[in-house]
């Protein structure tokens, strides 16, 4: 049941990350670091690394300073 609710998760998070974007103040090089991590957690989700993916994406929300 565990992994079933990390994969609901990796869609919660990139909600999060794309709601965030607009009013963060990041440099370009973070903007494009958030904006690869970001597809990058896309990706493993699609392909079912949904742990990996988690990973990913809080990696991304750190670099904006959210959680």
């Amino acid at each position: 049941i565990s992994g079933l609710a990390v994969a609901h998760g990796c869609p919660g998070e990139m909600k999060k990350i794309d709601a965030a974007k607009p009013t963060t103040k990041l440099s370009a090089q973070d903007t494009a670091k958030v904006k690869e991590l970001r597809a990058k957690g896309e990706e493993q989700h699609k392909a079912g690394q949904h742990t990996e993916s988690m990973k990913t994406l809080a990696d991304a929300k750190k670099v904006m300073g959210i959680q």
